[in-house]
């Protein structure tokens, strides 16, 4: 997966802010970019970062067994929707982020440098060089 790809769901999952929620599937539609697997095989590897990765959740406001025993405190403190399900898993509809506008600016930046990012690399390669723009 591209470093910029994961940065940028980096950036996105820094933006949620406490007492909300995205899908794996809403960040890859925030960044126009990836899909929902990307965007949990970027949360896998991103141990020891200092991410808010247990507000990632799946669509239907769950995560793995282990993840979700791990998660629920988080939620707890945060005020998070919860539903009574063993294990837990958040009430996904009232926990879903509603960036206001300010927000959709930045995440629309995210997501416009991130195609960018994609379309220099491209362009770069399909023309013979390689994305520092030297012959290959």
């Amino acid at each position: 997966m591209a470093g910029q790809l994961i940065d940028a769901i980096y950036e996105v999952v820094a933006m949620v802010p406490a007492g909300r929620a995205l899908a794996y599937g809403d960040v890859a539609e925030l960044l126009g970019a990836g899909g929902p697997r990307q965007v949990g095989a970027a949360m896998a590897a991103s141990t020891g970062l200092e991410l808010p990765w247990w507000r990632i959740v799946r669509a239907d406001g769950s995560l793995p067994a282990d993840l979700a025993a791990r998660a629920e405190p988080y939620w707890r403190a945060e005020g998070q929707p919860l539903k009574a399900t063993e294990p837990p898993r958040l009430r996904f509809p009232q926990a879903r982020w509603q960036p206001d506008d300010a927000e959709f600016a930045a995440l629309d930046a995210i997501a416009a440098f991130l195609a960018r990012s994609h379309s220099a690399g491209a362009v770069g390669l399909t023309a013979g060089t390689d994305t520092e723009g030297s012959e290959r």
